[in-house]
């Protein structure tokens, strides 16, 4: 309970701070609050890498703001309060296990989820801002408009790579989680398969020919699962795997 009662309002000041800087919504500030409170309780060390997972995710946003703004792409004007639970929820789900059950395999899990988010943030917006036009995951000879789901690029999957690296050595340092080169696995596993679900599964809109994911007038409607959606899946099964072969 000390530790809540610490936890929290350091919570709060640290996620108002990153409303009034644009990095989040006014739901996502409640979100995150959520989250991140139930993850301190948990595990301070995996408080830390949610912390590092969100402000380099926050400051790569602003790569190239203006031109992601012009192309009319989501997280320049701020994180929801649905894109904060989508990633935060595997996040919490396996930290609470680990509080609840003391199983350290849960701890990496968490972990792991933290390396997916990272691995994924890092690919969108290093990608997107730097790749050039993307190719379908699952059909290489397609292109995709930046920033539509299931594209891939070289620079996107080198900062993928990159990002789920740099949280998997912060777990290290900070004693959470398993085997670096297990984090780092699978943290990268967890963005490709995002972008697989992304690809074949997530709602998006077929205009004159192109894929969008903003619906307008006369377009048509293809998938079942949100983006949030898929970030959650991605997280929980990357997860779960590392639990079940800790």
């Amino acid at each position: 309970m000390e530790l809540y009662l610490v936890a929290v309002p350091s919570i709060a000041a640290l996620a108002l701070f990153a409303l009034k800087k644009g990095f989040l919504t006014v739901r996502g500030t409640v979100s995150a609050i959520a989250v991140g409170s139930v993850v301190a309780v948990a595990h301070v060390g995996l408080f830390l890498l949610l912390v590092a997972f969100f402000l380099s995710s926050s400051l790569l946003t602003r790569l190239r703001a203006e031109w992601k703004r012009a192309m009319g792409l989501k997280d320049v004007s701020g994180r929801s309060l649905r894109q904060v639970a989508g990633v935060g929820t595997p996040i919490a789900v396996f930290g609470l296990l680990y509080a609840a059950a003391g199983d350290p395999r849960f701890l990496g899990a968490a972990a792991v989820a933290v390396a997916a988010a990272n691995a994924d943030t890092w690919a969108s917006e290093v990608g997107v801002a730097y790749g050039g036009r993307p190719r379908h995951i699952l059909a290489p000879w397609r292109t995709l408009e930046p920033g539509v789901s299931g594209g891939v690029t070289p620079v996107g999957a080198a900062a993928s790579f990159t990002g789920a690296l740099f949280i998997a050595l912060f777990a290290q340092l900070l004693g959470v989680g398993g085997p670096l080169w297990k984090v780092v696995a699978l943290g990268y596993l967890g963005e490709v398969l995002d972008s697989v679900l992304g690809a074949a599964l997530q709602v998006k809109y077929i205009c004159n020919g192109k894929v969008s994911e903003t619906p307008a007038a006369g377009c048509r409607r293809r998938g079942l699962l949100s983006n949030e959606a898929v970030n959650l899946v991605s997280g929980l099964a990357v997860g779960a795997l590392f639990a079940a072969t800790a």
